[in-house]
């Protein structure tokens, strides 16, 4: 299982987020940053760990990530742990409910995506 291939998709998904922002299709945005954040988790876990997965599921990845990689060996900030729930129900709002997502919240989406992707990134090509 390669790495890389997870954080380019997560690389791709901020992209498209962007993308999808810039177009004022922000339901789209917020469920692209969800994308970005959970690839780049599996990114972390296959490249630091010995957990894998045959199919990913989204709250084992980030119970995964959250007790291996910042409560056990402390190897990103504690400010990580609740990025993907925050998104995820951002994610679930933009896909699943019969409201859309705002500007104000898919900044913040785009924010917290833009920063985890770039802490794990720059995490996971130094070592």
């Amino acid at each position: 299982m390669d790495w890389r291939v997870y954080l380019a998709k997560a690389r791709n998904n901020l992209r498209t987020a962007q993308s999808a922002y810039d177009q004022g299709d922000f339901d789209s945005c917020a469920s692209r940053t969800y994308f970005a954040v959970f690839h780049v988790e599996i990114a972390a876990l296959v490249k630091l760990t010995e957990f894998r997965q045959d199919r990913w599921g989204h709250d084992r990845v980030q119970e995964e990530f959250n007790r291996r990689l910042i409560r056990s060996r402390k190897l990103f900030p504690s400010s990580l742990r609740f990025i993907h729930n925050d998104l995820i129900g951002r994610r679930h709002i933009a896909d699943y409910k019969d409201q859309h997502t705002s500007v104000r919240t898919d900044e913040r989406c785009m924010k917290q995506a833009t920063d985890m992707v770039a802490t794990i990134a720059g995490a996971l090509e130094k070592s």
